[in-house]
């Protein structure tokens, strides 16, 4: 993980021996998961992640170095969209909002602050106290601040502990807000008890604008606003000829030249495709037909469109339990056949 790389290991041909799912935890009723991936062993499984569809294979590193493949992985420990859902028919792929971790290069980056960053707080907590880390040095990502992308930020462990340093990367909210004022806001009574001040940490804060181009060591971001409603940007991760692409609440209809641009040839793209219900946001004519708005259907025209070699989609909408997120894994891998739907506890090495 950060700075010493630890490198996560994607234990997905083990799935089918999963142990029975763990009792909820004490914060917000969130689902709990395995803490390692070690090794390919069933002890270092998220226990509550059984999917009926297989995940990503990782794509074969034989014309590169051992070293690169240790420092590219991407976990996500959150996958949900608007709040958490911590409910049987949920429980395979989970009910935290969006959280990913990934490594690259020797960086440790966290895109989005939603109640799966609770999670990976504790994991990262538990290696710090087992000496198995130097303190965090890590990158976080907001792609923009509604409620499932900030949630779980004021629960975040780690950003108590003095010893960590967090560089905190966001663009500016529909009202002109920062990144910095959004996430000290909800930490204000009478929202919360606990202010921003109280975490310990060494907190820096980023604006980031549409085109803005810069490195975190080796690695290349480049952002891109995708909504302007929202505000919400994307980026796009570049390391040693691995390309990675964070985007979500992404355009629903139609494919716009400058997200082609984005997702260009990349390696991983993770994008928001399986929030299907949304009809019920849009006025509808007096005896008019209902519209079907089917987001996953355009990830995979973007995915071929731009050459993406894997496609993750992710930002499920609470009502869509584990039974219709399999039908909908089949639907996508028909047109898509690399393609799947994230869930908790899911390992990629691009």
């Amino acid at each position: 993980m950060p700075r010493r790389c630890v490198a996560l290991k994607n234990a997905d041909q083990n799935r089918k021996s999963l142990e029975t799912p763990r009792a909820l935890s004490f914060l917000l009723g969130l689902t709990k998961f395995g803490e390692t991936f070690q090794d390919r062993s069933i002890s270092s499984l998220p226990v509550m992640i059984n999917t009926a569809s297989p995940s990503l294979t990782s794509r074969s590193q034989t014309a590169q170095p051992n070293l690169r493949a240790t420092q590219i992985a991407v976990k996500f420990w959150g996958v949900r969209g608007s709040v958490p859902t911590p409910v049987e028919t949920h429980h395979r792929y989970g009910g935290n909002t969006a959280c990913v971790e990934i490594t690259l290069g020797g960086q440790h980056l966290i895109f989005d602050g939603g109640t799966g960053i609770v999670n990976l707080g504790h994991h990262l907590h538990r290696q710090s106290e087992q000496g198995q880390q130097a303190p965090l040095c890590s990158s976080m990502f907001f792609t923009h601040t509604q409620w499932d992308r900030i949630q779980g930020f004021p629960f975040f462990k780690p950003a108590f502990a003095p010893k960590n340093q967090f560089t905190v990367y966001g663009g500016t909210a529909p009202n002109g807000a920062s990144i910095k004022h959004c996430l000290t806001d909800q930490m204000l009574l009478p929202h919360f008890t606990v202010p921003l001040q109280n975490m310990l940490a060494r907190l820096s804060f980023k604006t980031l604008f549409r085109g803005t181009h810069f490195n975190i060591g080796d690695v290349e971001v480049e952002v891109q606003e995708i909504t302007p409603l929202e505000e919400a940007q994307g980026y796009r991760l570049t390391w040693q000829g691995c390309t990675i692409v964070y985007a979500t609440d992404t355009p629903k209809a139609h494919v716009e030249l400058d997200f082609l641009q984005l997702a260009d040839q990349a390696d991983l793209l993770i994008y928001d495709g399986t929030y299907d219900d949304l009809s019920y946001l849009h006025h509808q004519p007096a005896g008019g037909a209902a519209i079907e708005i089917k987001p996953w259907e355009t990830a995979t025209e973007l995915a071929q469109k731009a050459n993406v070699k894997k496609l993750v989609l992710l930002h499920h909408s609470p009502v869509q339990d584990d039974v219709t997120l399999d039908q909908l894994q089949i639907d996508i891998r028909d047109r898509v056949p690399s393609a799947t739907i994230a869930y908790e506890g899911l390992v990629i090495e691009p």
